[in-house]
């Protein structure tokens, strides 16, 4: 969009109670980059009356703000030229007001003065649960796992918090990208199918079903790496929490969805990875005690709706071990370890 017009809508939305913070944001810089077009001169003295009476705006702070300019000039509407440049310090005096106070903890006012309502959803270890989100996408969360989404998206972005596993099935809305913020990783679609694997202290996986995301990290500190890439479908991005950067790759989409469509997948898996995926599964605790165990490898096995116990008989068979089930309700697993 031409810069001219986009600062007009933004102009627009603003006097219209209808600016999201992040909008707010994008006027207040557009406003510092330079001059102003004459035929925005107009739009420009309707925002600098609203400013002035902003519901969210500390009333001495506002007084304080308009003291120190004349704003008989302003109300009389001169179009002498030497006022643009007056007007223009108002305006950005005080909507970088604005923007403090949309920024401080805790508070998060709408263009009418009212709060953000914040929803959190959660799930336990062995629960998953179905969301609709307020713009009609829908997210499968995974065990242990939970999401934080506005009661209402604003009108330029739809941004919800991940904390765990998910996977998104978005609502496309070309005007208003949706974004997955998880450990300082931004996940930014229009339309599509993903999932977002982002457990605290593990590395973060983001693996594309349909359509394109572009996922990206807040961490700037290391220019010589990749802070951003771009996923097709069959692909996937992991971002090394601990190296602050991304690789990607193709994969079959099918393991990395095993939980979301009820399936179990191992394919050169090892065992201790097998253990954690049992235990999220069925929510019980599954212990090796033999610790060698945990780096044999799971070639090729695949389950779809087979209960624990079956799991770890099929397992038997390509795998020697024998387990027990005690009064504890823990699964332990006994083997000498890889032969």
């Amino acid at each position: 969009m031409d810069p001219t017009a986009r600062l007009k809508l933004l102009f627009e939305r603003f006097l219209n109670n209808d600016c999201s913070e992040e909008e707010v944001e994008e006027l207040l810089s557009s406003l510092r980059k330079g001059p102003v077009s004459k035929a925005l001169e107009p739009l420009l003295e309707d925002v600098w009356r609203k400013l002035a009476d902003y519901p969210s705006l500390n009333l001495h702070h506002r007084d304080q703000l308009l003291g120190k300019i004349s704003v008989r000039m302003v109300e009389e509407k001169s179009k002498r030229r030497w006022l643009l440049p007056l007007k223009i310090a108002a305006t950005l005096a005080l909507l970088l007001v604005v923007v403090r106070i949309i920024n401080m903890p805790g508070l998060k006012p709408l263009a009418d003065g009212k709060s953000i309502n914040y929803i959190t959803k959660s799930t336990q270890v062995g629960q998953r649960a179905l969301y609709t989100l307020p713009d009609g996408s829908v997210v499968n969360l995974n065990a242990g796992s939970s999401l934080t989404f506005p009661e209402k998206f604003a009108a330029f972005q739809r941004v919800v918090k991940l904390d765990g596993e998910a996977f998104f099935e978005v609502t496309e809305q070309h005007d208003r990208p949706f974004i997955v913020e998880s450990s300082g990783i931004k996940t930014r679609v229009l339309g599509t199918s993903f999932n977002v694997r982002a457990y605290k202290g593990q590395d973060i996986e983001v693996t594309e079903l349909t359509g394109k995301v572009q996922v990206e990290s807040s961490d700037k500190s290391s220019p010589e790496q990749d802070t951003a890439i771009l996923l097709t479908p069959h692909q996937q991005a992991i971002y090394s929490q601990k190296n602050k950067y991304f690789t990607h790759t193709p994969v079959d989409v099918r393991k990395y969805l095993a939980w979301y469509t009820k399936e179990l997948i191992f394919e050169n898996t090892p065992m201790r990875d097998v253990i954690v995926m049992l235990e999220k599964r069925f929510d019980q605790k599954v212990m090796l005690e033999n610790r060698e165990m945990g780096s044999c490898t799971i070639r090729k096995a695949r389950y779809e709706r087979e209960s624990l116990e079956t799991i770890l008989k099929g397992l038997q068979t390509v795998l020697e071990f024998d387990y027990e089930f005690d009064r504890y309700n823990q699964w332990t697993i006994q083997g000498k370890g890889c032969h």
